[in-house]
C-alpha cells in the first residue's frame, strides 16, 4: 500500500532544522498527541543530520478499529519511530522515516524531501509504503495501518505548526 503526503510549514529550512533539532520536541509533541509514555533511544542533531529513535505507546480508540482487527491491537499500541534528516544543501534536507507497531506484522516506510520553496516556506514531500507479511488479510491490515499513519502524520504537523508559533 502506497500513499504520499504534502506538508507546508510557514517556516524556512533553518528555523524548521532549529526547531525540529530540540530534544525535548519529539517528547512534546508525542505526549500532547496522547501518548502515555514516550522513550527516546537516540536523539542525535548536527548541522547536517538530525536523527531519532524512540518508541511511544498510545490508546487505541475501539470504534476506530475495525471489529476484526481489535484483537491483534488490544487497548494500546507501542510504536516505533525511526527518523533520519540529512541536509543535502541549504534549502533542500532528504528524510527518510520508519514506523512499526512493536510486535505487529506490519511496516510504514517514507522517503521524501523537505525543501523550502520561497522565504519563510517550506514544503515537506513524502512517499510512503506500507507493507505486512501476513498472507491472509494483508491488504486489509496495510490499509488499516496507512489510515492510522496518515492521521498521525495530519496530528503531527498541526502540533508541529504551533510548536513552531510558540517557540518564536
Amino acid at each position: 500500500m502506497n500513499f504520499s503526503v504534502t506538508q507546508d510549514y510557514p517556516a524556512g529550512l533553518d528555523r524548521l532544522w532549529a526547531a525540529f533539532g530540540r530534544p525535548e520536541y519529539p517528547q512534546q509533541k508525542y505526549l500532547a498527541l496522547g501518548a502515555t509514555a514516550v522513550r527516546v533511544h537516540s536523539f542525535k542533531v548536527t548541522a547536517q543530520t538530525i536523527d531519532v529513535d524512540l518508541e511511544r505507546d498510545v490508546p487505541v480508540d475501539p470504534s476506530s478499529v475495525p471489529p476484526w482487527a481489535r484483537i491483534f491491537i488490544g487497548k494500546a499500541q507501542t510504536l516505533r519511530h525511526r527518523t533520519r534528516w540529512r541536509r543535502v544543501d541549504a534549502t533542500h534536507v532528504a528524510a527518510e522515516l520508519d514506523i512499526s507497531p512493536i510486535g505487529q506484522p506490519v511496516h510504514a516506510h517514507g522517503v521524501g524531501t523537505i525543501v523550502e520553496t520561497g522565504p519563510g516556506a517550506t514544503r515537506m514531500l513524502l512517499s510512503w509504503r506500507v507493507s505486512t507479511t501476513l498472507p491472509v488479510m494483508g491488504g486489509a491490515v496495510e490499509r488499516l495501518f496507512a489510515s492510522q499513519v496518515r492521521n498521525a502524520l495530519d496530528a503531527d504537523h498541526a502540533f508541529s505548526l504551533r510548536y513552531m508559533q510558540d517557540a518564536r
